[in-house]
């Protein structure tokens, strides 16, 4: 009885404390690898592209958890200038600075190597997006399908030539993170929102469905292609 009271108790006490964003990140992280586990990617599992990766923190909890939940076949890739943020455009300004998110790769493998991972499991592209996302890139990766795409663009002009890259390497079911997604105070005409409208009018073949929103700033969807 005691027992039973005190597990009724734990259960009320972790609704009422507020998650820490860490653990949100997790439980979010879970959720998605579920759903890839769920679907039976080709080749095992699909790819999880992460473009936008700072320091590694998420990219390398998105590991950890891939690992988990044994998506054997999931290759890893880390897309990021690992100089920070380029210059964003007049209608941006005020939200981000040049420069900022600013990480090495250095950096970024040393704490990816400190969480555990498996340098041999990930392969990190450094430079501006528009510059390093050519299908030169596709090609020498061997991309073919993504299970996730994790967008931490943050600008409007970094999401579209993501959002480009990547048009061939969504499958049906494929989920599309964007990190950035209420930045700009949710305007839908700025930032990743601006950038994802275009892509999909551009690509009327690919439709989406909401999946889970993350934290205050985040969102993701499910693509469907016929």
């Amino acid at each position: 009885m005691k027992l039973n009271l005190f597990k009724l108790i734990s259960g009320i006490l972790k609704k009422l404390v507020p998650k820490s964003k860490t653990q949100e990140r997790t439980d979010f992280l879970k959720k998605i690898m579920n759903f890839v586990h769920e679907c039976k990617f080709p080749s095992g599992g699909g790819d999880y592209l992460e473009f936008g990766v700072f320091k590694g923190n998420n990219f390398s909890e998105a590991y950890r958890i891939a690992k988990a939940k044994k998506l054997v076949g999931m290759r890893f890739f880390a897309f990021d200038s690992f100089e920070g943020l380029p210059e964003g455009s007049e209608k941006e300004s005020g939200q981000f600075q040049k420069g900022e998110y600013s990480a090495s790769l250095e950096r970024f493998n040393a704490n990816l190597q400190q969480a555990g991972v498996d340098s041999k499991d990930v392969q990190a592209v450094k430079g501006w997006f528009k510059d390093t996302l050519t299908p030169e890139t596709k090609k020498k990766l061997g991309l073919k399908a993504a299970a996730v795409i994790w967008i931490d663009s943050d600008l409007y002009k970094s999401a579209v030539p993501v959002l480009d890259f990547i048009t061939d390497l969504v499958v049906d079911g494929t989920i599309l993170v964007f990190d950035d997604w209420f930045f700009f105070k949710g305007n839908p005409n700025k930032g990743e929102q601006r950038a994802f409208r275009e892509w999909l009018a551009k690509n009327p073949q690919i439709k989406v469905s909401e999946f889970h929103k993350y934290f205050w700033h985040g969102n993701s969807f499910i693509v469907h292609k016929d």
